[in-house]
């Protein structure tokens, strides 16, 4: 039986031919400092390094509907404002990798609630060796996934659900350049150039 870790590179670069078309994911934990109580991001760790993303799907933010009219006001229609906005989710597939397995992502421990829990970026190449290009930027929660699907000799999929928490930063100009190093050690087979 050939060696899984063959599996792996041949799934991994059919993912990135078809599928991914280049998309790098950072996720990074958020913890909160002992010592101030402040959140801070944990860029020594991302949860997605080597696992190639594609096939993105979001849904747009949606206000809640606050009424603000009873029976005592008078008027027999009710009225409505624009509460909080729920800025929505994003879902994104990856390849399933046979030696590796799922991303190693955790979802809130009920003791330990911290939000957004982690922070969700997603990158292109640009043509500084050392830079990627952000498109998307946001606070985020884990929703569920990892369930495998696919057949043998083709690309094996999982996928990612996180719940969109705060604010969203879309665009290159809003996102910017990221550092190459945050994305990680990238697996030999994959060129940057």
């Amino acid at each position: 039986m050939p060696d899984p870790e063959i599996y792996d590179v041949i799934a991994s670069q059919g993912f990135d031919a078809l599928v991914s078309k280049g998309i790098y994911a950072m996720l990074f934990p958020v913890t909160r400092n002992e010592t101030t109580g402040d959140f801070e991001t944990d860029t020594a760790t991302n949860l997605l390094n080597g696992y190639p993303v594609g096939g993105i799907s979001g849904s747009g933010d949606t206000a809640d509907s606050e009424e603000f009219q009873d029976q005592l006001m008078g008027g027999v229609n009710k009225c409505f404002i624009s509460g909080a906005i729920d800025p929505g989710d994003i879902s994104f597939n990856t390849y399933y990798s046979l030696s590796k397995g799922r991303p190693k992502i955790q979802s809130i421990k009920h003791s330990r609630v911290i939000t957004p829990q982690f922070v969700l970026m997603l990158a292109v190449t640009t043509d500084d060796e050392d830079m990627l290009q952000g498109w998307f930027a946001a606070g985020v929660n884990y929703s569920g996934g990892g369930e495998i699907k696919g057949d043998n000799g083709k690309i094996i999929g999982s996928s990612l659900k996180f719940k969109v928490t705060g604010m969203v930063k879309a665009g290159s100009e809003e996102v910017g350049l990221i550092d190459k190093s945050l994305y990680g050690p990238l697996p030999a087979y994959i060129d940057f150039v």
